[in-house]
């Protein structure tokens, strides 16, 4: 009905406007879909005790064992330090250390903090020199790489589970981690290495050297000292988390009991991992509220036949009767990333878009499952367009080193390339 759409249309102009915080907006939906009696109070809550805000909780519980424990600063420098310094492999080595800490660390943001201090100290190496490309350069693949490798990983963003939860909403089986892993990793890495061939030809670097770069890089690892026992133990718990994540399907340990479960034996007294206080302060509660709010939004959009209104709507718009699936994908995959430009944050416009997907998919016959995983890659992968998709990008330019210009410059081929990959990766899944 009338009353559901003019819901979401009042949520969504919020989201736009950020006029209230995101977290406010989307618990909005609760208390205004109650009084319009639109669904049960029980059944607006449901979400907020789905599975995916506890695997989201795990994770920040994860992401802060590694942060305070030095783990991933060491990572990080270890792998700048084996690929090299020059400029070209200085920038190879951000690609490969976002590589690696997707599998560990559930949040594009965390990555991205933990990144961002070593690629500033890398760019005042040339305080003597101009260095105006190679700040450019090394930044986009910061923040550009930082996405596209977490659409491949279901743990490496919050978008994924979240594609996951509706899917289980409506009766789908969702997919395990090593399902997405198998799916989804090469495109995601196709995608990656791509966009940082494009950054590698839009931003030159004006020196193939890095002064005095590998100096910097085994001076910092001198400091930090052997590895001890703390970073060891934390280490361990996440290669154990790994195993079992891949290992899923075979153990019927599901990712959010074994996220949950290395969390909680990193806090135990006699492990040592993390402290709860030290952990307190990595739990991004806005990043659950949003989740929460937004698929209790999702699932009234299904249930109430509006998602299916509004695919009927485009579904006559483009004249999707009878397309092929080449074309259908081109326009869910092509409307999903030039979207970006108008959110902030990939976990709003996952929650606003995949239901509408799903109804969309369903009126042309295509396979719904597929079109909702193929969605939430792209859009978890593809928020490149501005420096207010996602939050890694807004750190990057608020350091002041990277112009606003310099997104849409590299953010309008590397969505294209984008949808091109996403597009023959479904039509082979297909």
């Amino acid at each position: 009905g009338q009353e559901p759409l003019a819901l979401f249309l009042f949520i969504f102009v919020l989201f736009l406007t950020e006029a209230l915080p995101l977290a406010v907006t989307t618990l909005l939906v609760i208390p205004l879909a109650s009084l319009l009696q639109l669904a049960p109070l029980k059944t607006l809550l449901q979400p907020f005790a789905s599975p995916v805000l506890f695997l989201l909780l795990g994770g920040f519980l994860l992401a802060g064992a590694i942060l305070q424990s030095g783990l991933a600063r060491r990572l990080t420098f270890l792998v700048l330090l084996r690929i090299g310094a020059t400029a070209r492999r200085i920038t190879l080595g951000i690609v490969l250390a976002n590589v690696l800490l997707a599998f560990l660390i559930p949040s594009t943001t965390a990555r991205a903090a933990i990144l961002l201090p070593p690629c500033l100290s890398i760019i005042e190496l040339f305080r003597d020199r101009p260095c105006r490309k190679f700040a450019a350069n090394l930044l986009l693949t910061l923040t550009t790489t930082c996405s596209t490798i977490s659409a491949g990983i279901l743990t490496g963003t919050i978008t994924n589970p979240v594609v996951n939860e509706f899917l289980n909403q409506q009766g789908m089986p969702s997919y395990s981690y090593l399902e997405w892993l198998e799916l989804g990793l090469l495109p995601a890495l196709l995608l990656t290495f791509g966009s940082w061939a494009l950054i590698q030809k839009l931003y030159p670097p004006e020196s193939s050297l890095i002064p005095g770069g590998k100096l910097y890089l085994r001076q910092e690892l001198e400091k930090m000292g052997p590895m001890d026992r703390r970073q060891k133990k934390v280490l361990l718990v996440f290669l154990l988390a790994i195993f079992f994540w891949m290992t899923g399907d075979l153990f019927q340990i599901d990712a959010t009991t074994t996220c949950l479960a290395s969390a909680l034996l990193l806090l135990l007294p006699g492990v040592g991992g993390l402290s709860w206080k030290e952990a307190a302060s990595h739990i991004n509660y806005d990043i659950l509220l949003v989740a929460g709010g937004g698929i209790s939004l999702g699932n009234l959009l299904m249930e109430n036949g509006t998602a299916a209104w509004l695919a009927n709507r485009a579904f006559a718009c483009f004249s999707l009767q009878g397309a092929s699936p080449l074309l259908f994908l081109a326009v869910v995959l092509l409307l999903c990333q030039f979207l970006h430009i108008f959110f902030v944050g990939t976990t709003v416009m996952c929650t606003t878009l995949i239901p509408i997907v799903l109804a969309l998919s369903l009126r042309a016959g295509f396979p719904a499952r597929l079109a909702a995983y193929e969605a939430g890659m792209i859009i978890s992968g593809g928020p490149v367009l501005m420096f207010y998709c996602t939050t890694p990008s807004i750190l990057v330019h608020g350091t002041g080193k990277l112009p606003a210009d310099a997104f849409l410059r590299t953010g309008i081929p590397i969505s294209l390339l984008a949808c091109l990959i996403y597009i023959l990766w479904g039509l082979w899944l297909f």
